[in-house]
């Protein structure tokens, strides 16, 4: 029931961030060149963060807060697809959904007793994360 709930603002701020996912690499540009193109960029702005609030505001009130998650996969997704948001949206989406499939997977079936996949997620993502950042560092990306 919970996840029927979700799902409308889910789906409808995922629809307008994939619409809008070419414009969001024009924000990489400085603001006058941004605008030169034809971008609002106040209004993409406000746009952005308001789907962004909308998605996580409705992930974390039916499944909780999940530590790691959020840090852990957009950089991995950014490094696999690099910063092209056409790209770089949709991989981190999967990306992010495979995880939590395979963290609750194993949440649910490592012991008899049923892990809280908050541990799961710390365990895997605090190594992650420090590999991400020597990789970042070695390569020198921001």
């Amino acid at each position: 029931h919970k996840v029927l709930l979700m799902a409308l603002p889910v789906a409808c701020a995922a629809m307008v961030l994939f619409k809008l996912r070419w414009r969001i690499n024009l924000l990489a540009l400085e603001e006058k060149d941004a605008r030169g193109l034809g971008v609002a960029v106040t209004g993409l702005r406000r746009g952005v963060l308001v789907c962004c609030a909308v998605l996580v505001a409705a992930q974390v009130a039916v499944s909780g807060s999940i530590a790691w998650v959020g840090l852990v996969i957009p950089h991995l997704a950014r490094l696999l697809a690099g910063a092209d948001h056409r790209r770089l949206l949709p991989t981190a989406f999967w990306l992010g959904g495979g995880f939590m499939i395979v963290v609750d997977d194993l949440a649910r079936t490592l012991i008899q007793a049923e892990i809280p996949i908050g541990i799961i997620t710390a365990l895997l993502g605090a190594p992650l994360f420090t590999w991400l950042l020597v990789q970042s560092r070695r390569t020198g990306a921001r």
